[in-house]
C-alpha cells in the first residue's frame, strides 16, 4: 500500500460515522463476524447484506479507508456492521465475547525477517485469536503472497491447530462458494494471479 494522504473530510466522516464504534470495551454481539484489515468493506459490507442474522465488525487501521466502508453500509442501508479504526493489536485487546468467525484478508506480509513480529499469523497473534474465537470456530486466510502463505501454514502448524481447508487456487476450488471478493482479492484475480486460502480451528 502506498502513502495514504490525509483526507479532513473522510476521516471526520469516518470517525462520526454511526457504523463506527467509538466506546470500548467492545462486547460482540452474538454470530460474531470479524475480519481484520478490512480495507475498504468490500467483502465484510456484502457479506453482511447477504447474512443478516450475523453481526459483522471490521477492523482498519486508516480512517481516510474506513470512510470508504463507511459509505458502502449507507447505501445498503446495513443494521448488522461496525468498524474499530485502530492498529489490530490495540483493537483486539478492546473486543470481549467470542466471534464465531475470523477473516485475515490479504494481510501485509511483512516479507523481511526482522519484521516476523508484525505478521498477524505469528504465535503472538494466535495467542490472541484463541482468546476471542468460539471453541469451534474458524480463522480464515486470504492472501496473495505465496511466501506469506507458506509461512502462516507454518506459525498454525507449530501453533497446534487444525488446518480444516486449504487451497492454493481458491478460486477453483470447492471452499469458494458464497465467496465475497476485497477489493485486493478483485484486484489480483483481474490479472490471473491465483489466490491462496486456508481454514484453521483450535484443538479443543
Amino acid at each position: 500500500m502506498g502513502r495514504l494522504r490525509f483526507d479532513k473530510e473522510k476521516t471526520t466522516k469516518a470517525y462520526e460515522s454511526r457504523y463506527t464504534i467509538k466506546n470500548f470495551p467492545l462486547v460482540l454481539k452474538e454470530n460474531a463476524v470479524l475480519e481484520i484489515g478490512m480495507g475498504k468493506g468490500k467483502m465484510l459490507s456484502a457479506l453482511a447484506f447477504k447474512n443478516p442474522h450475523n453481526n459483522y465488525y471490521g477492523i482498519e487501521k486508516f480512517a481516510t479507508i474506513v470512510a470508504h466502508a463507511v459509505k458502502k453500509a449507507e447505501s445498503l442501508q446495513l443494521s448488522n456492521i461496525n468498524f474499530i479504526i485502530d492498529d489490530v493489536k490495540d483493537a483486539l485487546l478492546n473486543i470481549q465475547g467470542k466471534a464465531d468467525l475470523i477473516w485475515l484478508t490479504f494481510s501485509d506480509p511483512w516479507p523481511k525477517a526482522r519484521h516476523e513480529k508484525f505478521r498477524l499469523t505469528n504465535k503472538k497473534f494466535l495467542s490472541l485469536y484463541k482468546n476471542m474465537i468460539k471453541t469451534d470456530g474458524l480463522i480464515k486466510l486470504k492472501t496473495d503472497n505465496d511466501d506469506f502463505f507458506a509461512y502462516s501454514k507454518q506459525s498454525i502448524d507449530e501453533f497446534g491447530c487444525e488446518i480444516v481447508e486449504i487451497s492454493d487456487d481458491f478460486h477453483n476450488s470447492p471452499f469458494a462458494v458464497d465467496n465475497e471478493m476485497t477489493d485486493y482479492e478483485q484486484k489480483f484475480s483481474q490479472v490471473g494471479k491465483k489466490i491462496n486460502y486456508l481454514a484453521f480451528r483450535y484443538k479443543k
